[in-house]
């Protein structure tokens, strides 16, 4: 099977889940959110992808790459909008001190792993001036000064990316959090790949297998927490 990130952090956070969203077919309603991060990224890419990029081009590329839907209604979009201007402020900010090269944006990797295959998307990749190179995730919400284990799970799973399919040795993995200008990074760990790619080939396997029993621990922060036969936890709020 072809494996993806999102594939891998579903599955661990409850198989059930898995089940209902890529074989069942069910999808995760838009929510205010969800729309300004495709947004944020979908500008941020048009951005990097100009030659010269200066800071109107920005304001350009959010304004024409605006997702409209998942609002509630036209007061809400423009303040979500106006929320996303903030961060792009600060991003620019950011890019003032910037003294790396950006490589890539929206670089894609596929390599095989065992019978599988492992796909993935990295939002940008910065060459730094002694030749370090630098994965970096942009996330639209939180604010953390530590990375949460699941950030980490990410950012090695695109940094193994970068280096079995892009021919790039990533050194260091950086979470950029849009809505408080911040960057956190870590380096990227080599001498953990094997058992790494074995986690990754074995959740595969097992996905093949149909091995979907629910894990009820999740519930509280799933999306499906109030529809789903197997919720622990209807008609509650969710836990962020």
């Amino acid at each position: 099977m072809e494996i993806s990130f999102t594939k891998l952090r579903v599955f661990r956070e409850c198989p059930w889940k898995y089940k209902l969203l890529m074989v069942d077919g069910w999808r995760i309603p838009a929510t205010p959110s969800a729309s300004l991060g495709r947004s944020l990224h979908r500008a941020l890419e048009c951005f990097h992808r100009k030659p010269t990029p200066a800071p109107e081009d920005l304001w350009e590329c959010y304004e024409s790459r605006w997702f409209t839907s998942g609002y509630p209604d036209e007061a809400a979009r423009q303040a979500w909008f106006e929320k996303g201007r903030r961060m792009l402020e600060l991003y620019l900010e950011s890019e003032r001190e910037r003294r790396t090269e950006v490589v890539a944006v929206e670089r894609e990797f596929l390599y095989p792993l065992g019978r599988h295959e492992v796909r993935g998307m990295i939002d940008r990749i910065d060459r730094h001036p002694d030749g370090r190179v630098e994965v970096i995730d942009y996330k639209t919400s939180g604010t953390r000064e530590v990375l949460e284990p699941s950030d980490e799970l990410q950012l090695r799973f695109y940094g193994l990316g970068c280096r079995e399919s892009l021919a790039l040795e990533a050194e260091l993995l950086t979470v950029h959090f849009l809505a408080a200008g911040r960057r956190v990074s870590i380096p990227y760990d080599a001498a953990g790949e094997a058992a790494f790619k074995e986690m990754i080939r074995g959740t595969a396997d097992r996905i093949e297998t149909g091995a979907f029993a629910p894990d009820t621990t999740f519930c509280p922060r799933c999306d499906f927490r109030n529809t789903c036969v197997r919720s622990a936890c209807r008609d509650t709020p969710p836990k962020i």
